[in-house]
């Protein structure tokens, strides 16, 4: 019979220690790999790996953009936000998911120029 033991820390006495930042290069190979499982879905207009363990992915100014953040939120399980902006003269919506790539902070989103208002 085998047993297998699991790291407890109340037993063990010491908490694991962090994981180290992932080198640039791997968080463009993570990039890669999420534009690959993102295939089927529209491709994103711009593309920012960040050393801060992120990945941003920007969607044209266009408010067909909403229904790829929500095609891209519904592939890798997130959610849909929206804000309004104003930076005058214009009024614009921001859309965006946040979701967790294997373990890298990635954000999808558009400022999306708003319509004009109903009297």
């Amino acid at each position: 019979m085998t047993s297998i033991r699991t790291f407890d820390p109340a037993t063990a006495g010491t908490a694991l220690p962090e994981l180290p930042p992932l080198a640039i290069g791997a968080l463009v190979v993570g990039a890669a790999e999420l534009l690959q499982q993102a295939a089927s879905l529209p491709a994103p207009v711009y593309i920012t790996v960040s050393e801060t363990q992120a990945i941003s992915v920007q969607f044209a100014r266009h408010p067909a953009s909403t229904r790829v953040i929500t095609q891209w939120a519904r592939r890798f399980g997130s959610v849909v936000t929206s804000y309004p902006d104003e930076d005058e003269p214009d009024t614009w919506t921001w859309c965006r998911t946040d979701f967790d790539y294997y373990g890298i902070a990635v954000t999808a989103y558009a400022k999306i120029p708003a319509g004009p208002a109903a009297t």
